[in-house]
């Protein structure tokens, strides 16, 4: 009975509440129907995150949540330069061989970037542990590559799926990655394993789902696979050779950005505050993400056809499903920023006070966050690569700076985070409006041309 009252938590409603919201403002399209799919199995499977997490929060310490934040952002790091970017090409080319070879060459780049990255560890673990002021990491980092070769490889395969609008498929390695995580952290908590459980269910996470659409991949494309050739995938790099270029490195940035506040939290303030940080936002991630990445995901299949043949219906999609996403997230967010810290007290217990805090720090950034990255791959499907390259060194500059200088006046944590939300905040507000531009900019080229 006490668990079941958790479970029916506001919190744990949250989740049921997006998706009605959502069902109620959403327009009954094409796009939103796809959207709905790939939401669907999200939905169960995070709800089966939701529904541990209380137990979780029992069975590990905010010091265990602070390691995994720090063993997930140096794996975060890694996973946006694993394919080198080639994977976000694969919606693009009109030829489907011409995409078949843009797959292989992402998953052979996979492999290669793993397989350095493991004796990278081998080299450089204890140096690592060094630079994030986190010796216990050591003993965990042999998880690395092999987190990297899964999600890599799912990452890449996903993208296909993408192109070929299976999002029945890829809802249902969503079940399977979430199912897969919590029962792994479940059952090695229960079994005292420490951190290592929070680690390794990490990377079942990660990895779950990627044989299953690597065979139906096969089963379903393999006369076109099987064209798959050296000069296919020379060609087909060559001519999306900005996607590593810039898309790379412009990720990379924007990773950094991401993954630098928990390597700053857990270096400065230590393990502690990193787990409580780490968990608060894993929790508000949950149900957001559920909407959030489907809608990424069905936008760039939609905005790649659009991009060529309508632009002007493309720059309605976008600012659509902008305010349908503002509206969808305006309502929660504001309930966790004025309850957080009791939410979190109710559900995961007293030693999680702070996440809660954190939480109402981060709100408005939320907010931002949600609505625009799923539509910041605009830019991509557009290939002004160079726009977001130049807006990545921008939001990292501003990050960066904010942690040094809260960190260096020896701030307290609280105040290093609310500086992090407000230089996010802005960040997305100008993402936002380069998006918006390229987008105008494109519809009228084409009107140039067509009326020339």
């Amino acid at each position: 009975m006490k668990l079941a009252r958790r479970t029916s938590s506001p919190l744990f409603m949250l989740t049921d509440l997006l998706k009605e919201k959502a069902a109620r403002i959403l327009p009954r399209s094409r796009f939103m129907r796809n959207v709905a799919v790939l939401a669907g199995g999200s939905a169960f499977g995070q709800l089966i995150n939701i529904s541990v997490a209380p137990i979780l929060s029992r069975l590990y310490t905010p010091g265990d949540y602070g390691l995994l934040a720090v063993y997930a952002s140096i794996l975060g790091l890694l996973l946006v330069v694993v394919s080198l970017r080639y994977e976000m090409a694969i919606p693009l080319p009109d030829d489907e061989v011409a995409a078949a070879n843009l797959l292989a060459l992402s998953l052979i780049i996979v492999i290669v970037i793993s397989t350095l990255s493991g004796f990278a560890v081998w080299l450089l673990g204890e140096q690592v542990a060094k630079w994030t002021k986190t010796p216990s990491i050591v003993p965990y980092l042999w998880l690395l590559p092999i987190g990297l070769l899964g999600a890599g490889i799912y990452q890449t395969f996903s993208y296909w799926a993408i192109r070929g609008r299976a999002f029945t498929r890829l809802a249902r390695t969503r079940i399977s990655q979430s199912t897969g995580m919590a029962a792994t952290q479940l059952g090695l908590g229960i079994s005292h394993m420490g951190p290592l459980g929070l680690l390794v269910g990490d990377m079942v996470g990660r990895i779950g789902g990627s044989g299953t659409l690597a065979i139906l991949t096969w089963r379903n494309d393999r006369e076109t696979l099987k064209r798959i050739s050296l000069s296919g995938m020379r060609s087909a790099g060559v001519r999306y050779k900005k996607f590593p270029l810039l898309s790379g490195s412009s990720t990379l940035l924007n990773s950094a950005g991401v993954q630098l506040p928990a390597l700053v939290l857990a270096s400065v303030y230590g393990l502690q505050v990193a787990g409580l940080f780490a968990l608060g936002q894993r929790i508000i991630g949950t149900p957001f993400s559920l909407i959030g990445t489907s809608v990424s995901q069905v936008y760039v299949g939609e905005a790649a056809r659009l991009a060529t043949d309508n632009p002007h219906d493309l720059l309605k999609l976008f600012l659509t499903t902008a305010r349908r996403l503002f509206f969808i997230g305006l309502i929660p967010i504001t309930a966790l920023a004025v309850g957080g810290p009791w939410l979190f007290v109710l559900i995961f217990g007293k030693a999680w006070l702070g996440a809660g805090q954190y939480i109402q720090l981060l709100a408005l950034m939320i907010v931002a966050q949600f609505v625009v990255v799923p539509l910041s791959y605009t830019l991509d499907v557009l290939e002004r690569l160079d726009w977001h390259f130049a807006w990545d060194i921008g939001r990292l500059v501003l990050v960066a700076g904010g942690l040094i200088a809260t960190t260096a006046m020896g701030l307290s944590s609280h105040i290093t985070i609310a500086v992090y939300s407000l230089t996010m905040l802005i960040a997305y507000i100008g993402l936002f409006l380069l998006s918006y531009l390229a987008i105008r900019n494109r519809y009228e080229e084409k009107d140039v041309l067509e009326s020339g």
